[in-house]
């Protein structure tokens, strides 16, 4: 079996290269390769982490994709955008719809707008994204991927990412060769935004949950050609190698391991652009306490030039500085290895994880920690509330839980922590029944397992 892993940007990086699928994969006797536009310094970073297991590599190159096919492409996603708000009585599901900030892509934006008001019905998208399926198989980067793929010959293409238009290109490419396709949804709360360029022949998803919601945004997907296996994301923490104590961990990062420790973990600007204003009433409230440690960890794909002024004003306050490289984009920024170790050992030994509704809780309930929800707004004439993030699609997960605390003031601020420090269990009570309900894991067994088991069985049944 040749399995091509198709990792067209950054965002794969993590769950398939660095996690244990790899070797999993070639101790069943799969032949892997690489399809990939990342920085080669990945790869070298992968090589020494599982030696002897690419026999090959191969540059995945985006090439410009047909203007037609793209609008239309916008157009399918405004209206499946403002289809599934009205199906889901959701309003913030439009808020999916990005801006663009080039005029060209302002223009584009709005006619791509405009054809999508005209998109009524599920029948109507499909038609339209048969018509840009047609347009891509006329052009210049699918005659490529085309002869790119007869290079590299797999059995099986892996797309870790479904977002992408190019690699959907390149999947239909395969698709068209006769090799079997496969993509992976990538993130818990990628499928409400309607962005789903890449369509293969199966798709591993992280839930029942997930499953049900693809069904219902795009309900011509075969239902049988969904399956559950989880996500490799939290593999990496059943792993003891990467486990540190809390005196290895505290010495490596500067911390005193005597102390109480809490994580506020920080959002990209988009998402929460008040973030520094937050983390400044975290540690405001918290000065007193001199037991207390605040360790930041700033979203990778930004840094911390935005807390500059908070991190000198506080000094109970520790950067944990994400191992990382940036890139020119968002999408070629790329984790080190050494930064799953950190993040693992953040989680395990810190008391609770303070933020924005991000991922992070999910992160800290692997290890049954409490995870505290900012809720409240600290410029009520802004644009942006974080009353309205907490109504995004995905948060309905939560929907007859209580999986985290809420932070509804800067007045509750030192009580919660305190409460998640001296008694967790009372702070997010269902966080594992919420963590299973988005995630679907299976005692003793890695998601990373499932995934190479369902692909040894996929090649089987094809034989």
């Amino acid at each position: 079996m040749r399995v091509c892993f198709l990792i067209p940007d950054g965002v794969g990086i993590r769950n398939y290269l660095y996690s244990p699928i790899l070797p999993i994969l070639n101790a069943a006797g799969a032949e892997i390769v690489i399809w990939h536009g990342l920085d080669p310094e990945v790869i070298i970073q992968s090589k020494k982490l599982h030696v002897g297991l690419f026999p090959g590599e191969f540059p995945f190159v985006n090439h410009r994709e047909d203007p037609i096919a793209q609008l239309l492409r916008d157009s399918v996603s405004y209206a499946r955008l403002s289809l599934n708000s009205r199906k889901l009585a959701n309003p913030t599901i439009m808020d999916n719809w990005l801006p663009k900030k080039t005029t060209k892509g302002k223009v584009s934006n709005f006619v791509a707008a405009l054809l999508g008001k005209t998109i009524k019905s599920d029948k109507q998208i499909i038609a339209v994204e048969n018509i840009v399926k047609s347009k891509n198989r006329k052009s210049d980067a699918y005659f490529r991927y085309k002869k790119e793929l007869e290079n590299i010959n797999p059995d099986i293409l892996f797309c870790t990412h479904q977002r992408m238009p190019n690699a959907g290109i390149a999947m239909l490419a395969a698709q068209d060769l006769g090799i079997k396709t496969v993509a992976a949804i990538f993130s818990w709360d990628n499928l409400p935004k309607g962005r789903l360029p890449v369509r293969a022949d199966d798709y591993l998803v992280w839930s029942a949950y997930m499953k049900d919601e693809l069904a219902i945004y795009f309900p011509n997907i075969d239902q049988q050609r969904v399956h559950i296996v989880g996500t490799p994301q939290f593999d990496f923490y059943k792993n003891p190698e990467v486990f540190q104590s809390r005196e290895e961990f505290a010495g490596s990062n500067g911390l005193d391991p005597h102390k109480h420790w809490v994580c506020f973990s920080g959002d990209d600007s988009l998402t929460s652009p008040h973030d520094p204003l937050y983390l400044n009433d975290l540690a405001e409230n918290l000065k007193a306490h001199r037991n207390i440690q605040i360790l930041f960890r700033p979203v990778p794909v930004e840094g911390h030039h935005r807390y500059v002024d908070i991190l000198e004003k506080h000094p109970n306050i520790v950067l944990m500085q994400p191992k990382w490289k940036h890139g020119k984009m968002w999408n070629t920024f790329f984790p080190y290895y050494e930064d799953i170790a950190v993040l693992v050992n953040l989680a395990r030994h810190s008391a609770a994880v303070i933020n924005v509704g991000s991922t992070m809780a999910l992160d800290f309930a692997q290890f049954d920690k409490p995870g505290l929800y900012v809720n409240y707004d600290v410029k009520p004439d802004h644009p942006w509330s974080v009353k309205r993030t907490y109504q995004f699609q995905h948060f309905r997960t939560m929907d007859g839980l209580n999986p985290v605390g809420w932070i509804n003031s800067p007045e509750e601020i030192e009580s919660k922590i305190i409460q998640a420090i001296e008694h967790p269990y009372q702070v997010g009570p269902d966080r594992n029944k919420w963590k299973e309900k988005i995630v679907f894991e299976e005692e003793g067994i890695l998601a990373s397992q499932k995934i190479a088991d369902w692909l040894t069985q996929l090649q089987n049944s094809k034989q």
